[in-house]
C-alpha cells in the first residue's frame, strides 16, 4: 500500500482539483489517497460554500479514498499555522508515504532548498537578514534578499533575484514552502512532491476554460446565484450533489451572512477584543470604530484595510473574533508535534484500508462520531482542539440550516456519521 496525502479545502471540488488528484496519484505511484480537509471555516477567514460533510462526500465520489477534518484552529489561520496543522495531522497517522501539492513553481527541489535554509537559518543567512532589517526594510523583503544572498554565495540554485521574489510571493508556493518546513521540523519520513498549477491562478476571478479557480466559482455563484454557470468547470458528482443541496434549500454560504453576528460580538466585547488570536497592533480599535458605520462586512473589511493590515489578515482576524479563537487557546496548540485525534468525514473501501493502517501504526484517537468520544480526557490539547471543532460547526449551522430549521437537531457533529461509499474504484 502506497498512501498519498493531500491537503485541501475543496470549496468546491472542481476540475482543477480532479487534475491535481489524478496527476498526484501518477507522480507518486499512490494506491490510496487521504485528504486532510478544512471543515466549515477556511484559510482565508471565511465559511465554506457548503458544509464539511457535503464537501467530503463530493471528494469521495470524485476519487479520494479517505477524508479527515483539519482541526478548525489550524484551518482558518495563516499559511504557517494551516500547514503546521495539516502536516502534523498527516505525520501523526504514521502511515503516509508522500504528499503532493500544487504550486506555481512546480519544482520541488527548488522549494525544498529554500525551505531548508528557512528552517536551519545558517549564520550567514541570519547576518544578511539582520543587515537588511537594520536598513529599515520590511521583514518579507529583507528575508527574500537574505535568501538570495545565501543561495548565490553558495551556488545552491541557478535562480535570479526576480524569480526568487516571484516564488516567495505566490500563494501556493508559500503554502508549499510551509509544508516542507514543517516536514523538516518534524523530521518526517513523508516525501514531498509538487505539480504545477494549470490554467487559472489561485486568485483568478474569471471562468475562461474548463479549469478555473475556486475563487472564480464562488464569485460566480455569489454574483449570479446560478449553478448552471459552473457546470463545465466542475466534475459531474460535484454538480449533482450541489444541485441537490440547492433543491433542498441549502444555500451557498458567504462571509457576509455572518456580519450581524460579528457586529454583535465586536460591540459587546469592545474592551476584550485583544484576547482573540491575530488581534494586535491596535487593529481592534479600528474594527470597533468602523463597525457602526459599515453597511456590509465588505465595507468593514475595506475600512480597516491599510498598508499595515492586508485584506486577508483582516478577514482572518474578524473570523477569529466570530469563532472566539483566543490567543491563550492558540498558545496551547500552535507548537504541537502530534495531533491527538482525527475526525473521519468520509471514506470508501480503500479508505477502510487506510483506517486499518492508521490503527496498526499509530495510537491516535480515530473519531467517527463525537457522541462516542470521551470529553473527560485530561489531554488539554485534545479538549481545546475538539471543543473548537464542535463550537465552530454550531456557529456555521446557525446560518446554514436557516431554511431547514426542522433538520437541525442540535450540535450536528453528534448526529452525523461519516459518509461511506461502497466499492468505488478509480484508476491511478
Amino acid at each position: 500500500m502506497n498512501i498519498l496525502g493531500l491537503i485541501v479545502e475543496y470549496n468546491p471540488f472542481h476540475n482543477g482539483h480532479l487534475y491535481h488528484l489524478t496527476k498526484s496519484r501518477q507522480t507518486t505511484n499512490a494506491t490510496h489517497t487521504v485528504a486532510i480537509m478544512s471543515g466549515n471555516f477556511l484559510q482565508r477567514g471565511e465559511p465554506a460554500l457548503f458544509d464539511k460533510y457535503t464537501r467530503a462526500e463530493i471528494a469521495i465520489k470524485n476519487g479520494v479514498d479517505l477524508v479527515i477534518e483539519l482541526p478548525t484552529m489550524f484551518a482558518c489561520q495563516s499559511a504557517e499555522f494551516f500547514a503546521h496543522g495539516a502536516i502534523t495531522t498527516l505525520n501523526s497517522l504514521n502511515c503516509i508515504d508522500s504528499i503532493c501539492f500544487g504550486s506555481e513553481e512546480g519544482n520541488v527541489d527548488i522549494l525544498y532548498t529554500i525551505s531548508k535554509i528557512l528552517v536551519n537559518e545558517p549564520d550567514e543567512f541570519k547576518a544578511s537578514l539582520r543587515k537588511y532589517l537594520d536598513e529599515g526594510m520590511l521583514y518579507p523583503t529583507a528575508r527574500s534578499l537574505a535568501l538570495f544572498d545565501y543561495i548565490n554565495k553558495f551556488n545552491l540554485l541557478d535562480i535570479s533575484k526576480e524569480k526568487l521574489l516571484s516564488i516567495l510571493n505566490s500563494s501556493n508556493n508559500i503554502l508549499g514552502l510551509e509544508y516542507m518546513k514543517c516536514l523538516l521540523k518534524l523530521k518526517s519520513n513523508i516525501k514531498p512532491f509538487t505539480i504545477s498549477r494549470v490554467s487559472a491562478s489561485y486568485n483568478s476571478e474569471n471562468i475562461d476554460s474548463n479549469i478555473c479557480s475556486a475563487t472564480a466559482i464562488r464569485k460566480s455563484l455569489k454574483d449570479y446565484n446560478n449553478l448552471s454557470l459552473i457546470k463545465n468547470v466542475v466534475p459531474s458528482p460535484t454538480y449533482d450533489i450541489l444541485e441537490n443541496k440547492l433543491i433542498n434549500n441549502f444555500e451557498p454560504m458567504f462571509d457576509d451572512k455572518y456580519f450581524d453576528l460579528i457586529k454583535s460580538i465586536v460591540i459587546r466585547e469592545n474592551n476584550l477584543l485583544d484576547k482573540y488570536f491575530d488581534v494586535n497592533e491596535g487593529i481592534e480599535n479600528k474594527i470597533y470604530q468602523n463597525v457602526f458605520t459599515s453597511s456590509t462586512l465588505n465595507d468593514l473589511q475595506l475600512s480597516v484595510k491599510s498598508k499595515r493590515y492586508t485584506l486577508t489578515k483582516i478577514k482572518r482576524t474578524l473570523n477569529n473574533i466570530l469563532l472566539g479563537i483566543t490567543k491563550e487557546d492558540m498558545n496551547i496548540v500552535k507548537d504541537i508535534t502530534s495531533i491527538p485525534y482525527v475526525r473521519i468525514l468520509a471514506f470508501n473501501d480503500k479508505g477502510r484500508e487506510i483506517i486499518k493502517a492508521i490503527k496498526n501504526n499509530s495510537d491516535i484517537n480515530i473519531i467517527n462520531k463525537f457522541s462516542k468520544t470521551s470529553f473527560s480526557m485530561n489531554d488539554k490539547v485534545f479538549k481545546t482542539l475538539i471543543d473548537y471543532d464542535i463550537k465552530t460547526s454550531n456557529m456555521y449551522n446557525l446560518v446554514y440550516y436557516k431554511n431547514n430549521q426542522h433538520l437541525l437537531k442540535g450540535p450536528m457533529d453528534y448526529y452525523i456519521s461519516p459518509f461511506y461509499v461502497k466499492n468505488m474504484c478509480f484508476k491511478k
